[in-house]
């Protein structure tokens, strides 16, 4: 009735077996349709060839496809016919129809070309195509022999961040120069925010980093209580578990 592939065979319930075939139904309104009139949905009917109805490609079988050839290229035809723009598809999201393979940018996109894959199937790229956005991998930069850019894409966001954490703390380790500190602090902060980092790595430097900046604080915070203890014990009104604390 509307010239649409719809799955249905998740809901039995939904389900009619007329003259030894099993007929599935989107819902109840269809279902009831068909029973009203079976003759007039099953005969002289001509039902799509398995090559005319699409598949999806399992991810296991479609990232074997990713290095072949896909239909335009590889870019999504739900996109390209209703938004008039040019989009990559997702390498595992390939759907088979008419000797083709579509790739699709997600999930809805690619539902949408199931329910009417005639609509889609005919997209034809424009002459000019649009600057690629393929990212480009650290993998690749890497293996380059200016290392700069690599520097730059890998670590220039984390430095920028140590950097300020370094000048916000302005801090001084009791056994370190400032210099070395900062330094030190540094070095805890990059080694904690690593992105190759696993999560007990990650929370083990950041233990580290907070263990540090803790005893970089000793030394002012025991000047502040040796002021506070000198005036309030000529007072007497300097408690017990402060002087357990301050000891």
């Amino acid at each position: 009735m509307h010239k649409k592939f719809i799955t249905c065979c998740q809901s039995p319930e939904f389900c009619v077996l007329y003259r030894h075939v099993f007929y599935y139904f989107r819902s109840e309104t269809e279902r009831d349709i068909f029973l009203r009139n079976p003759r007039n949905f099953t005969e002289k009917v001509i039902f799509s060839t398995d090559r005319n109805t699409p598949k999806r490609i399992r991810s296991y079988k479609a990232a074997e496809l990713v290095a072949q050839e896909k239909a335009i290229m590889s870019h999504c035809p739900v996109t390209l016919k209703d938004e008039n723009k040019v989009e990559k598809g997702h390498a595992l999201l390939v759907v088979q129809f008419k000797d083709n393979r579509f790739v699709f940018v997600n999930e809805e996109k690619m539902e949408r070309f199931f329910r009417t894959p005639g609509a889609y199937a005919d997209a034809v790229l424009p002459v000019k195509m649009p600057p690629a956005v393929d990212p480009v991998y650290l993998v690749k930069l890497q293996q380059q022999e200016e290392s700069i850019t690599f520097l730059e894409q890998a670590l220039g966001s984390i430095v920028t961040r140590g950097l300020r954490e370094v000048g916000e703390n302005r801090l001084k380790y009791p056994s370190l120069s400032v210099k070395e500190t900062m330094l030190k602090l540094f070095a805890i902060f990059l080694k904690a925010e690593n992105p190759a980092n696993t999560a007990y790595m990650k929370e083990k430097y950041h233990k580290k980093m907070q263990t540090f900046i803790e005893r970089c604080e000793v030394p002012e915070e025991l000047h502040e209580l040796s002021d506070e203890k000198s005036k309030k014990e000529k007072k007497g009104r300097w408690p017990q578990f402060k002087e357990d604390y301050y000891n």
